[in-house]
């Protein structure tokens, strides 16, 4: 009695209002439904702005390069270049269109290429659009405009001026979004309005935008303080029909959004829909009061014992639910019983498990400290061969050895995945000694390194496997012609590491990149290997490429961020 009393008597009192307090309240409800459902439709069109502005600064203001483009289209190509993307920003209904000043530098004939949409190009001898001259006012800030789209049918289009972005006093062309009707209808779809009805959408020059319903209507209809930048409901008068009228006016497009509303339409049957209102309100308070009953009973009560059971329950000790275990209940307690009884047996086999892991982490750890001794034994056993060599007289030996222990030493790294760059050069000259001393006299090589770089951390083994591939490919066998340079030198934020040949072999550039990204997987793992080490370091923007140097030879060049 205490729920339903208040709502029976707010119910009653509402039923005995009069008739010129409800047509205030709903007028006062239309002028909040046409409020918000023009907010809605400002919203759209702010994103519509808003995605102008992106669109603008990511093609004609991130970068002098894309400036260039869109001002210097000299080509059939680019201009084609230019359509497509702005095919791909009217991806959501709209058509984008850029208008440019035609500056008679086009390499093909203007009205070969006469267009109602992508890149236009103004011709000031049949004459400009009435909007351009709008849209330069605006000074960049865009504008609201009824239209001619791309099939000649009127259109909202959304303009602003595209300005230089040095000189912001100086326009260089337009920027329009057109066929906005139809993410705008999806805003009225959302509204159900009783029949007979209208929308209607008006511009600040009083232009018809957009309407929805069979009704039409005129501005004259309402009276002067709603036909100046004002909201508000007014009652009306036409061919001997009483109207609601709801009038919106927002700023920000200087839009106005009026629903016309027959009042039959709303005030027919207000009595009898009143008093069906409040027999379903009876109805539903009774149905609340009776799941407020039955919550009570089978959920809050069973929910508390099942919290109870999570309390005491203790971390590696069974559970036993007593009398609840043996109780078969087939809603969703039921199933929570039984899955909470499951989690304890699983946090319980859990922490054995962990146990058992623990153990074998332990084994593990065993197993790598013996690991760690072979190594240790190679490096021991070549240090004794490369001193017996020398011992022996034979340096050439002894000095190949050294260079074959510190490929090894610097190699492995401890395990470590980067090292400094003076290690890794280390481990390239070594390399380079030993390929020397297998092919005398057979190539020469050239050393370009910035030492400023000496001590920044770099990915492991990474130029060893280029040389190798510029030695048995391109100069072992060139009989002292064979020439090799090593660079390393920081552009900007990145390092880029060159390793060049002037080997005679024609290559197959395609079949190596193909190689390098993975396509072909049968060949060359190492500077796969390479190349995808890079990306898992530094990701996709870095790596490994080949263009072929003049004159001859191969030009691999890795690029990493500083």
């Amino acid at each position: 009695m205490f729920i339903i009393g208040p709502f029976l008597i707010v119910g009653w009192i509402s039923f005995s209002r009069t008739s010129a307090t409800i047509k205030d309240e709903v007028g006062k409800t239309m002028l909040q439904l046409v409020k918000q459902n023009h907010a809605t439709m400002e919203n759209t069109l702010s994103s519509v702005r808003d995605k102008t502005v992106t669109f603008l600064d990511n093609h004609f203001f991130s970068n002098p390069k894309q400036f260039a483009f869109w001002t210097h289209i000299d080509s059939i190509s680019a201009l084609s270049e230019a359509d497509t993307i702005l095919d791909r920003w009217s991806t959501d209904g709209t058509e984008y269109a850029i208008f440019m000043e035609n500056t008679s530098n086009q390499p093909f004939p203007l009205n070969a290429l006469y267009k109602k949409q992508g890149l236009i190009y103004l011709d000031n001898s049949t004459g400009y659009p009435g909007w351009v001259q709008q849209t330069q006012a605006e000074k960049g800030a865009g504008m609201l405009r009824l239209a001619t789209s791309s099939n000649g049918q009127p259109t909202i289009t959304f303009t602003r001026s595209i300005l230089h972005p040095e000189k912001y006093d100086q326009s260089i062309g337009f920027l329009a979004v057109s066929k906005l009707e139809v993410l705008l209808n999806k805003n009225l779809v959302s509204v159900q309005l009783p029949e007979h009805a209208g929308v209607y959408l008006f511009d600040d020059l009083d232009e018809l935008l957009m309407k929805s319903g069979a009704a039409d209507m005129e501005l004259s209809e309402l009276p002067e303080d709603l036909r100046n930048q004002a909201s508000g409901y007014y009652f009306g008068e036409t061919n001997n029909q009483k109207d609601l009228y709801a009038v919106s006016y927002e700023f920000n497009f200087h839009t106005r959004l009026i629903y016309k509303i027959p009042l039959q339409s709303i005030m027919g049957k207000q009595t009898s829909f009143q008093q069906l209102i409040m027999v379903m309100l009876a109805i539903y308070l009774l149905l609340v009061l009776l799941f407020v009953v039955y919550l009570l009973r089978n959920i809050i009560k069973p929910l508390a014992r099942l919290v109870m059971f999570t309390r005491v329950y203790e971390l590696g000790k069974p559970f036993d639910f007593g009398k609840e275990s043996s109780r078969t209940r087939s809603d969703e307690f039921g199933l929570l019983y039984t899955a909470f009884i499951r989690m304890t047996a699983r946090l319980n086999e859990s922490i054995e498990e962990n146990y058992g892991m623990k153990i074998k982490q332990k084994e593990q750890e065993l197993n790598t400290l013996h690991s760690q001794i072979t190594p240790h034994l190679l490096y021991n056993t070549l240090d004794s061969i490369y001193w017996y060599a020398l011992e022996s007289g034979n340096h050439d030996v002894g000095g190949m050895v050294k260079d074959l222990s510190k490929l090894l030493r610097i190699g492995l790294s401890r395990g470590k995945s980067v090292i400094p760059v003076s290690e890794e050069l280390e481990h390239v000259r070594a390399y380079i000694r030993l390929q020397m001393k297998r092919y005398p006299g057979n190539f020469e090589v050239f050393w370009d390194i910035d030492e400023k770089l000496d001590t920044v951390k770099m990915p492991k083994v990474i130029i060893q496997p280029l040389v190798e591939n510029a030695i048995f490919h391109g100069i072992q066998s060139m009989d002292g012609e064979g020439q090799l340079w090593v660079r390393v030198k920081c552009k900007e934020a990145e390092i880029n590491i060159v390793v060049e040949d002037n080997g005679f072999i024609p290559v197959n550039l395609e079949k190596l990149r193909m190689i390098v990204s993975g396509e072909i997987d049968d060949k060359g793992y190492g500077i796969r290997n390479v190349h995808q080490r890079i990306q898992l370091h530094y990701g996709d923007p870095y790596g490994l490429t080949y263009l072929p140097r003049e004159g001859g030879g191969l030009i691999a060049t890795i690029i990493i961020p500083l």
